[in-house]
């Protein structure tokens, strides 16, 4: 698809959210999942495809239905799981919490009810059927970093002078 039939097609612009506003969102649970992932310690291959696996299923689904960080940890975990870098859900479910909230986990907790966290649990298990169901299970992620890491060698340039390049033009 060409990016302004992307455009027309998408479903948050039928709910009235803006080209613009629409990126922003993107922005943030992208932003989200970057630090959520890098709190896990998760490879960045994970963090990517958790990222794909978002922007398609809202390219299908309205940002205006969807709580946009619920999304992102739902597929975070599945990513984690679909790139065979398992994370605990309890992890993930608590790191998320901190991310969102600003706060330690263990404090944030007496704060709350006390099913909260099962509720949560359920809550993030659902919005991953839900990605499954919007994807048609439909998981494989190409990313560019393989043929990346080949070409550098190739030129005899290690991933450090890589990123020490892309941060200088950053």
């Amino acid at each position: 698809m060409s990016r302004d039939e992307i455009e027309r097609c998408s479903p948050s612009r039928r709910d009235g959210i803006d080209s613009m506003r629409e990126t922003q969102l993107r922005y943030s649970y992208c932003a989200f999942l970057q630090n959520l992932g890098l709190r896990l310690q998760l490879p960045q291959t994970t963090i990517g495809t958790a990222m794909v696996l978002c922007h398609r299923f809202f390219f299908r689904r309205s940002h205006a239905n969807h709580d946009r960080f619920l999304i992102a940890t739902a597929a975070l975990f599945l990513a984690a799981k679909s790139e065979e870098t398992p994370c605990p859900l309890d992890d993930v479910l608590k790191a998320s919490c901190e991310l969102c909230h600003k706060q330690d986990f263990t404090f944030f907790s007496y704060l709350l009810p006390v099913d909260w966290l099962k509720q949560y649990k359920e809550r993030v298990l659902e919005a991953e059927q839900m990605i499954l169901m919007t994807l048609n299970f439909e998981l494989d992620v190409q990313h560019p970093y393989d043929p990346l890491t080949s070409v550098l060698k190739k030129l005899g340039l290690s991933q450090t002078a890589l990123l020490n390049m892309a941060i200088q033009l950053g």
